[in-house]
């Protein structure tokens, strides 16, 4: 059999790569790696060949890099809409679902493949229905609360600051 840089590449790549589609920058290499030893040496790879395949080899490792860096963008944007959605336990919302405007309190919330899923008074709502959130009121206190909390009369039994000045100093108030 004659082997040629095609044939022994298309060997590597198949050895390496198994069932693999497509190539990743380490089978890339490999492939170069093998196209340089199989190569005729009567007729070896020009130099201008060798430079664009080095060029498409550094294009491929820069599009990994920011396929990576993509990956981990998407994940602390996930994160930052998890905590988002937390952020909403507690408090009021307004969504269109189903052509019907559900209201209510968010309980808790769910991560799903569909999204994120709260839960508004027992209702299943997405995140992307809601269309208002606010704060509660707060609720009035019961009236026996409010009745403890009433402040204490003075009865005038406490001294002033002035008065207890003067005592020390040894002057003692007129009586009269």
């Amino acid at each position: 059999m004659h082997v040629n840089s095609v044939t022994a590449a298309r060997q590597g790549v198949t050895a390496s790569s198994g069932l693999e589609l497509g190539l990743d920058k380490d089978a890339f290499l490999k492939l170069l790696v093998a196209q340089l030893r199989y190569q005729d040496p009567m007729s070896p790879m020009s130099n201008t060949e060798f430079i664009a395949q080095m060029a498409q080899f550094s294009a491929l490792e820069q599009m990994y890099n920011l396929n990576n860096s993509f990956y981990v963008l998407q994940q602390q944007v996930q994160e930052a809409f998890m905590l988002q959605a937390v952020s909403l336990i507690g408090k009021e919302v307004t969504a269109e679902l189903d052509e019907q405007t559900v209201s209510g309190t968010v309980e808790k919330v769910n991560w799903t493949a569909a999204g994120t899923i709260l839960t508004v008074d027992g209702r299943q709502v997405p995140l992307s229905a809601v269309r208002v959130v606010s704060v509660p009121e707060p609720e009035a206190p019961p009236i026996e609360e409010q009745e403890l909390a009433a402040p204490v009369p003075d009865t005038g039994a406490q001294e002033t600051e002035t008065e207890a000045l003067d005592q020390e100093a040894g002057d003692s108030p007129d009586p009269d």
